[in-house]
C-alpha cells in the first residue's frame, strides 16, 4: 500500500499559496523532484489548481526553454493524475481522472480506497484547499516541505484550519545551494 505525501513549496513564516511570486526553485530542485517522482504511483490536484497546473505542464513539455524542465513535463505529464472536486469536472491533462466526493467520509473513504490500490507513493501537489482537506481527514503519512528562504508576508498558510494537534517526526533533510532547505516530515505513530 502506498503512502500520501503532501509535497509543497513553503516561505519561512509559513505562507504555501501564490507561491510563483517568492520561490525560488533551481535546477538543482528539479533534479531532486524528478527523482522524487519516480517513486509515485499518482498526483493529486485539488480542483481549483487542475487548469492551470495543466495549462503549464502541457505546453511546456514542448515549449519550455530548459531541457530539464521539458524533462520534468514530461514525467507529470505521464504520471496519473487524480483530480479532486466536488462537482464534474472537464479534464483535459492526459492520464487525469475525477475524483467526486460528498463530504468528509465519502472522501476518506476514496483516498483509503485509492491508497490500498497503489505500491508507490501518491503525492498530493496542490492546492491549499486541497491539503487542509487531506490533513483534517487524517489521511497524510509524509510531509515534504521545500522551505524557501523568504517571507511572503501575505497568502495562505497551511496549518491555519487545523484544529488537532499532530505530532511529526523529522526523518529526513536536504539542503539545496540557492538556500532551499527540504524537510521530511512522517507521521508520529
Amino acid at each position: 500500500m502506498g503512502k500520501v505525501v503532501l509535497y509543497m513549496q513553503v516561505s519561512l513564516d509559513g505562507v504555501v499559496s501564490d507561491v510563483e511570486q517568492w520561490m525560488n526553485l533551481s535546477d538543482e530542485i528539479l533534479e531532486d523532484a524528478l527523482a522524487y517522482y519516480d517513486t509515485l504511483d499518482a498526483i493529486v490536484i485539488g480542483g481549483h489548481s487542475y487548469s492551470s497546473m495543466a495549462a503549464y505542464w502541457q505546453q511546456a513539455e514542448d515549449a519550455s526553454d530548459s531541457a530539464l524542465e521539458r524533462r520534468f513535463a514530461k514525467r507529470i505529464n505521464e504520471l496519473p493524475k487524480i483530480v479532486i472536486s466536488r462537482s464534474e469536472q472537464e479534464l483535459t491533462w492526459r492520464n487525469s481522472q475525477l475524483l467526486t466526493y460528498r463530504d468528509l467520509e465519502s472522501f476518506r473513504m476514496e483516498i483509503e480506497h485509492l491508497k490500498s490500490s497503489t505500491t508507490k507513493d501518491i503525492s498530493v501537489e496542490s492546492g491549499v484547499r486541497t491539503w487542509r482537506l487531506f490533513l483534517k481527514s487524517a489521511l497524510v503519512d509524509e510531509l515534504r516541505l521545500l522551505v524557501h528562504p523568504v517571507v511572503a508576508a501575505k497568502g495562505d498558510k497551511l496549518f491555519d484550519e487545523i484544529e488537532t494537534q499532530q505530532a511529526w517526526k523529522l526523518s529526513g533533510t536536504k539542503v539545496f545551494s540557492n538556500g532551499v532547505v527540504e524537510l521530511h516530515y512522517r507521521i508520529s505513530e
